[in-house]
């Protein structure tokens, strides 16, 4: 075979290869192009949905507080009412006394400056 035949068919070679890259390529390109809208389409449905599910929630709160206002137990919520109450009382006491143990570290210290 003469030299020339292999340039010839490793010319032809990468000719179609070029031609399969490109084809498939742009296949490819077309797709993604398609999946990148309906993504788009799909996250402004999804965001849609969210703001209305979000108004159902404040109707669907709304009603309960409403319910809750004429039909509730005024004892559950008397008790409910009073360990909230008691609650951020423990918490309050808790800080302060949080506050007064760093402040003993500070004051007792045995690298304490003003000793």
């Amino acid at each position: 075979m003469p030299s020339w035949s292999w340039f010839l068919i490793w010319g032809v070679l990468l000719v179609a290869l070029v031609l399969v890259v490109v084809f498939l390529g742009r296949r490819a390109w077309r797709k993604g192009r398609v999946a990148l809208a309906a993504y788009g389409d799909l996250t402004r449905t999804a965001s849609e949905l969210e703001r209305a599910l979000d108004g159902l929630e404040d109707a669907a709160e709304k009603a309960a507080q409403r319910e809750r206002a004429v039909f509730g137990d005024r004892d559950g919520y008397a008790f409910a009412w009073g360990m909230r109450m008691a609650e951020r009382a423990h918490r309050r006491q808790a800080r302060r006394d949080a506050r007064v143990a760093r402040g003993r570290l500070l004051t007792h210290s045995t690298q304490n400056w003003t000793s």
